[in-house]
């Protein structure tokens, strides 16, 4: 942080250092957001790939609901 920063940020009563950690946190959210969906889908990938020509009926439809057919 600049001198011109924290003196803003003294001026403004400290909402520029609160703000910064607003945004700090949004985008830590964010990308825990990312991953996590991410990672979803590629479990539901890997359970679409699961319905063969001889897969029973509940392969299948976890298979179609996975893709999002259902």
């Amino acid at each position: 942080m600049t001198l011109r920063e924290r003196i803003a940020d003294w001026i403004s009563g400290g909402e520029i250092k609160a703000e910064r950690r607003n945004i700090k946190l949004l985008s830590i959210a964010l990308d825990a957001a990312w991953a996590s969906n991410k990672e979803r889908q590629t479990r539901l990938d890997r359970i679409a790939t699961q319905a063969t020509p001889s897969a029973n009926a509940t392969v299948r439809r976890m298979a179609r609901i996975a893709r999002g057919e259902e």
